[in-house]
């Protein structure tokens, strides 16, 4: 009984390890689709990480992982109202191709795309009002918000070949 108890910690350890290879790996695969990104398209790479951070924080109260906390939803809400607003400028003409996952109809399509852009930007000031108005409906907004994201995204970024967006 000693000798197999002995083991567990080394089994643990081992799980422990695997664990952690895969974490950094996934990071690392990440980090290689931005890799070599320069200028505005680094930009706004950079912006849409930020909104996807901010997305986590409402998120994540939305789906009763973190609890509420209206002052710091209403602060993500009110970040994603000012990144949504830029990004029609990060996106000049030319500012396409590796490393962008922007595909060409942003610039064949642009009243369409920033259309969408400005309808992110009002979903995201609809949000922060609800929650600074401590709405109940604020998980609507919430929706209304991830809808606007979710079709920019489907009609203008490249889908990624091993599915992490």
């Amino acid at each position: 009984m000693l000798a197999r108890d002995a083991g567990a910690p080394k089994a643990m350890g081992a799980k422990m390890l695997v664990a952690t290879s895969l974490l950094i790996a996934a990071f690392a695969a990440s980090s290689l689709a931005h890799e070599g990104a320069k200028g505005v398209v680094k930009e706004r790479m950079d912006l849409m990480k930020s909104q996807k951070s901010a997305m986590k924080v409402i998120g994540d109260m939305a789906k009763g992982k973190k609890a509420f906390n209206a002052a710091k939803a209403a602060k993500a809400a009110r970040d994603l109202a000012t990144t949504t607003k830029k990004i029609p400028e990060l996106f000049p003409k030319g500012s396409n191709g590796h490393p962008s996952e922007a595909l060409d109809a942003v610039w064949t399509e642009w009243d369409r795309f920033t259309g969408d852009a400005h309808d992110a930007e009002a979903a995201a000031k609809a949000l922060g009002a609800a929650l600074e108005a401590s709405d109940r409906d604020w998980k609507a907004a919430f929706q209304a918000m991830t809808d606007a994201c979710k079709s920019c995204h489907e009609s203008f970024r490249a889908k990624e070949k091993h599915g992490h967006h």
